[in-house]
């Protein structure tokens, strides 16, 4: 059957995206291409979504898949990290004779739109920042043979140069969108894997209930959905849960919003909604210190919050001023401490080789993460992104290697004045030696593993992994100390 647009997610393995941490990584469904899907259908658009990643599919394969299904529009959605490989895809499908013109939309192009569209010369439109109503006009352009200049929000060619139209407004209501189309993806428990960090039980699905993000920070890419914080109602929220809950039998939820916890009354109002349901699922979320209530910690852990992952960064303070993050250690270690007394799991995120880092601060980020009182942790590398603050001003702090192949967090690109790359990969891997390789880390793994089995072979996988990759190196390096001291 004729589609009037497909939808496709490009092929991206867990190790491109992950590196030595693949076991550790997820595969989450395309939120992004289930709210364009959903508005598409809603307004009589026939369309399908093709994930190729959640199918497995290389490039030759994906191209086979999508020349069977007859359409004359291709989304394909990419992320900086997944550019290239979108490009690739693009490329192969031009050079199998399809006449299809090629989308493509997300973080990357809506950052860099003119420069995309002259890299990659195989996409003919790019459409900027959100896209629900920019897609429903654009099939309705070109599918009518209109006038691609009325469309709003994105960037074209014709007659051999670019056009970019003028700025679609953000979204002010997001309880206007239709629910995400997840009938359109291959069935989510069984093809979406959630990184074992982030569920406490299977079947799992992630949400995403509120966009933009009033920060300052240098290092995010805020433009793409908006420096003003909007969210949907609780209404709306609930509305999701429930669907995932009777459609699928979700039992745990991540909410991947970039600060879930901001809006206590509206937080307040789910939480009483899960209650009242009766639903006995658990949940965690995303969450900045400096802007979280402070005094409702019994309630979210009373409504299911099992985990608050806090955007922690540094332990240093002069390294969270550089970034612009806001906060203070103080503040940090009382809203680490306060969740811990109501019994919710906490993990911090960090980053190394930030503007102005040295040995000196990472050790004390390394003393931070060891007496901060945070049940687990994560770190990557500072990576300047298309769209951030540093991504313009990365060459007054260090030298950039921008590959975008290599911007996906897990080898630096940037390393700071005074700093080399083989110093922060190895305060990288010191830092993970230094948080699980303790008895009390190790201890709550083994506790963790023997009362929830049903996890226990992923958690078991990413252990493995931590370890090869903490450990990558460490007995050499000491053997070389230990030579160098005995010939002094």
């Amino acid at each position: 059957m004729h589609k009037d647009i497909l939808l496709v997610n490009p092929p991206l393995t867990l190790e491109e995206r992950y590196g030595a941490f693949a076991s550790v990584g997820s595969q989450a469904p395309p939120l992004g291409l289930c709210y364009l899907a959903a508005i598409l259908r809603r307004e009589g658009f026939s369309v399908q979504i093709l994930d190729a990643p959640a199918h497995d599919l290389h490039l030759e394969q994906t191209v086979a898949t999508i020349r069977a299904i007859p359409t004359g529009i291709i989304g394909i959605t990419a992320t900086t990290a997944s550019i290239i490989r979108a490009a690739e895809l693009a490329r192969a499908l031009k050079e199998s004779g399809t006449s299809a013109r090629i989308l493509t939309g997300g973080p990357h192009v809506s950052a860099l739109p003119e420069q995309t569209l002259q890299e990659f010369p195989s996409f003919d439109i790019g459409v900027i920042n959100e896209g629900e109503y920019t897609i429903v006009d654009l099939v309705r352009c070109l599918t009518s043979q209109g006038d691609l200049a009325s469309v709003a929000g994105i960037i074209y060619r014709e007659n051999f140069s670019l056009h970019k139209t003028e700025p679609r407004p953000l979204i002010a209501n997001l309880d206007e969108l239709p629910f995400p189309a997840w009938d359109m993806l291959p069935y989510l428990p069984r093809y979406y894997k959630p990184a074992p960090h982030s569920y406490y039980q299977l079947p799992s699905a992630t949400l995403m209930t509120s966009r933009g993000c009033n920060g300052t920070c240098t290092f995010c890419a805020r433009p793409f959905m908006g420096e003003r914080y909007r969210s949907n109602s609780p209404e709306y929220t609930l509305g999701m849960i429930d669907y995932l809950v009777k459609q699928y039998g979700i039992r745990d939820i991540m909410f991947y919003d970039d600060n879930f916890l901001l809006d206590r009354k509206r937080v307040t109002s789910i939480c009483e909604g899960i209650l009242q349901r009766g639903y006995k699922i658990t949940w965690s979320c995303l969450a900045r210190t400096d802007v979280m209530p402070e005094d409702f910690f019994k309630l979210i852990r009373k409504a299911g919050c099992w985990q608050i992952a806090y955007g922690i960064e540094s332990g240093d303070q002069t390294i969270l001023d550089n970034i612009k993050k806001r906060s203070t250690i103080e503040r940090t270690l009382a809203m680490i401490r306060k969740a811990n007394e109501a019994g919710i799991h906490t993990r911090g995120y960090f980053m190394i080789g930030c503007p102005g880092e040295t040995p000196q601060t990472i050790n004390r980020t390394i003393d931070f993460i060891t007496k901060s009182g945070l049940r687990d942790f994560h770190v990557t590398f500072c990576t300047p992104m298309p769209g951030a603050e540093l991504f313009t001003t990365a060459a007054h702090y260090g030298t950039f290697d921008c590959d975008w192949k290599k911007l996906g967090f897990w080898e630096p690109v940037f390393i700071p004045f005074g700093m080399t790359k083989d110093q922060l990969i190895a305060s990288h891997r010191r830092m993970f030696r230094k948080f699980y390789l303790r008895p009390s880390v190790i201890g709550r793994y083994l506790i963790k593993i023997m009362t929830r089995p049903t996890i226990a072979v992923n958690i078991i996988k990413a252990g493995l992994d931590v370890l090869r990759y903490s450990m990558s190196g460490y007995f050499k390096s000491r053997f070389h100390r230990t030579t160098a001291h005995t010939k002094v």
